[in-house]
């Protein structure tokens, strides 16, 4: 009887339909769908969410501009969405959309049975919002400058409103969430961001929440009193949970994705850390439902020279653009290992370009093509086997790096550092490419038995490498099954020694061919 697989569960945010998407949602995704191919790769059922955010005063007011029905505007705007993805090629099991009648049906009850638990109560809001963030703040949380308030993050200017509306009770919840991040230190990665979001907004007091507007219509009305519409971050963080069909009859992948779920991990930019780490954990504990077990928050891409993209510098970066000119795998393979996902990190083409040289065509693909090239010179239709009694000191040593890189590579990726994990991967490629220097395979054309030995060592390397980079490179990686002759990558097979000892490899074409750099 097959044992049931451990499950995982990944999200991105849903991201907001008042403008286009940018390199920083497809940094986000890159890294959420790499991580469910390697919770694949490891033997797991992954399934990956991500969708839209579609309702608040400010979509409202962008259609309102265009002279656009709202609705029509965020199919629109949808429709670009999925177009990115899918030129992007980031396949995904759930596209999570907050104008799903499910979706709107869910967060309505929710909504009442909060109501009914008292933990949601009517008053008046009067204080500051920022219409560009659909957040409400307190004047500590603001800037003030000249007598006015703006907003910490956006820097955009805050209205003053008073209206009634519905608030959450989050000062009842400020005890209970200071002990979930004592008891559970390792839920949101990296740490620091607990000992941030305490100083900036828990040790200064929780404020209830005010969680309804009157002002507009575009939203989730409520049920029992329709001229209010919910707060859009009530409504949109319990899309993670709405699009496992939570509290419907067909609710199975609620059951198995998250209620009894072995992983469940949101990966969000870290100017909305606030919302998943302290909103988002609150109203599930005021349900009493299951917790994410990690929240990683990343940070931010920012130019060349570390300034913040923005259209009045002209330094935004298209995704499309880049998708197009290096293709998609490229560019997510540059995204997810090459910038730092506990910190800011500058986008730099040149250094895209610098890196796809260096490590995917001189030290990756060169180490391929030129072993490749020497086993069909030697062994032209004849598998290159593993004797162990023939290795000398150089090869024990590189088959037990393969075992270590193994182990480095796992762990890190466990823990969610995929850089890392990359870096420790072609540092061993490298490794490989010394490893020809040292032994000079081509001159041993004489000496069959000791070239055999030397070229299995290298297949062997090559197979772990590229099991590693599979998860990246889920296209490109069947041109080196068509010449390594082998379907089956698996973490498994790392340390079958005997992989090739019935294979006759093919000579392709290069895999990566240089590009032009300044």
């Amino acid at each position: 009887m097959q044992k049931n697989k451990k499950t995982f569960f990944i999200t991105s945010p849903i991201f907001y339909t008042s403008g286009n998407l940018h390199i920083g949602h497809l940094y986000t995704n890159t890294l959420a769908w790499v991580l469910k191919n390697y919770k694949i790769l490891r033997g797991y059922e992954a399934k990956f969410l991500t969708g839209s955010d579609e309702h608040g005063q400010k979509i409202l007011k962008k259609a309102n501009e265009l002279n656009m029905d709202v609705k029509e505007y965020v199919d629109a705007q949808v429709e670009k969405f999925v177009e990115l993805w899918k030129l992007a090629e980031i396949d995904y099991d759930f596209f999570s959309r907050t104008t799903n009648k499910n979706h709107m049906e869910i967060v309505q009850n929710i909504f009442e049975k909060l109501l009914s638990k008292k933990i949601i109560y009517k008053s008046v809001y009067k204080g500051l919002y920022s219409v560009s963030s659909e957040e409400f703040l307190t004047p500590n949380q603001a800037v003030e400058e000249n007598g006015k308030f703006y907003h910490p993050v956006s820097k955009d200017l805050l209205i003053e409103l008073e209206e009634e509306s519905y608030f959450f009770k989050m000062s009842s919840f400020q005890k209970w969430l200071i002990n979930h991040w004592k008891t559970k230190q390792n839920i949101i990665f990296p740490t620091q961001v607990i000992t941030e979001l305490l100083n900036n907004f828990v040790k200064k007091n929780l404020e209830d929440l005010s969680v309804t507007r009157v002002s507009f219509d575009w939203g989730i009305k409520i049920k029992s009193d329709k001229k209010h519409v919910i707060y859009v971050w009530l409504d949109a963080l319990f899309n993670y949970i709405t699009a496992l069909n939570y509290s419907l009859e067909n609710d199975n992948d609620y059951v198995k994705f998250w209620k009894n779920g072995d992983e469940k991990v949101h990966i969000i930019g870290k100017e909305i850390s606030r919302f998943h780490c302290i909103y988002w954990p609150i109203f599930l504990n005021a349900l009493d439902l299951p917790q994410p077990t990690k929240i990683i928050v990343h940070g931010l891409i920012n130019d060349s020279e570390g300034r913040k993209m923005s259209k009045s510098l002209n330094n935004v970066v298209d995704p499309i653009y880049l998708l197009k000119k290096y293709s998609p795998e490229v560019v997510k393979f540059y995204l997810s290992t090459q910038l730092t996902m506990t910190s800011d990190s500058k986008f730099d083409e040149e250094h895209l370009k610098s890196i796809y040289n260096s490590l995917l065509s001189n030290n990756y693909g060169n180490l391929l093509s030129r072993t490749i090239a020497m086993v069909k010179q030697s062994f032209i239709d004849k598998p290159v086997k593993y004797k162990e009694n023939q290795l000398t000191k150089l090869e024990k040593e590189i088959f037990d790096d393969i075992l270590k890189t193994k182990e480095i590579y796992i762990n890190e990726m466990d823990n969610f550092l995929i850089s890392k994990a990359y870096k420790s991967v072609f540092d061993f490629s490298k490794k490989l490419n010394g490893y020809i220097d040292i032994t000079m395979p081509w001159t041993l054309k004489n000496n069959l038995e000791r070239l055999e030995v030397v070229l299995n060592t290298l297949l062997n390397g090559i197979y772990s490498v590229s099991v590693f980079l599979s998860i990246i490179f889920t296209k490109k990686i069947n041109e080196v099954k068509n010449q390594l002759k082998i379907d089956d990558f698996s973490l498994e097979n790392i340390g079958n020694w005997n992989l090739f000892d019935n294979i006759i490899v093919e000579k392709k074409e290069p895999l990566f061919q240089r590009i032009s750099e300044k």
